[in-house]
């Protein structure tokens, strides 16, 4: 995946999608945060590997505003620009640090004194916190399909936003593997992986979102054999009817 930095130009120039830029917020492992911020958010974490001090007098964010750093260079910049926030801290991972943002800010801006195309702005309200909190779900259950985590049955049972891509009349859409061989319900954990999708399908109309219950139990339906999982044109991870009735089992 393109650095953070270029993924915030290529969208400032209009060939980047939000959902191109949430992505790479929350892959993006190089976070520095003001202390006093990550102090609030992780209070049981004292020490980060990295903390870069600020000095006393300066320009600061104002009240409920939040700066955030790619990297410490851009908060050198910031310093160099006359920036006081008595010191930052890092790297945090993105999942980690977007997660932990609460109403408590109204505005993020990062990259704050970087070329206008590297920053990025953004009011904080409830809507924009469910839809982090969706993006970092679906970004931890898509590391745990990587790595075959230990945590990826519970991962895959509690996530609640799965789409589904759906034909003409409205049924999900089937895919006929050669291996393992038989047809298969497709779904998707983000919206830029069904969008990619769609745009090599033109049988698909449109995206049903789904919870974990309703998308593995259409792996029960007459003729189909399992659920497949972000498929590309070179990648995928199937899920058999065994499988998918395991993870049924693992949801309360």
């Amino acid at each position: 995946m393109a650095p953070v930095t270029e993924v915030l130009a290529d969208y400032a120039g209009g060939h980047a999608s939000r959902s191109d830029v949430v992505r790479a917020l929350l892959a993006h492992d190089g976070w520095y945060a003001p202390m006093l911020w990550l102090n609030e958010a992780f209070p049981e974490r004292k020490v980060y590997d990295r903390m870069i001090p600020t000095p006393a007098l300066g320009q600061a964010p104002g009240p409920g505003r939040l700066w955030l750093f790619t990297g410490p260079d851009q908060v050198q910049a910031a310093i160099d620009a006359g920036a006081a926030f008595a010191a930052a801290g890092g790297p945090v991972p993105g999942t980690e640090l977007f997660g932990a943002l609460t109403r408590a800010a109204s505005e993020v801006r990062v990259n704050p004194a970087a070329p206008a195309e590297q920053e990025f702005l953004m009011g904080v309200d409830d809507e924009l916190l469910d839809y982090l909190a969706r993006w970092i779900d679906a970004v931890l259950v898509e590391a745990a399909l990587l790595e075959s985590t230990e945590d990826l049955g519970p991962r895959l049972a509690a996530f609640e936003h799965y789409i589904v891509p759906v034909d003409e009349t409205g049924r999900p859409r089937v895919v006929t593997m050669e291996q393992p061989r038989g047809n298969h319900v497709m779904a998707f954990t983000a919206p830029d992986l069904f969008m990619d999708h769609q745009k090599r399908d033109g049988g698909v109309t449109g995206g049903a979102e789904m919870a974990a219950k309703a998308l593995f139990q259409l792996a029960d339906y007459d003729g189909v054999e399992g659920v497949v999982l972000n498929m590309t044109e070179t990648d995928s991870f199937v899920l058999p009817t065994d499988l998918c009735q395991a993870v049924l089992k693992l949801i309360s």
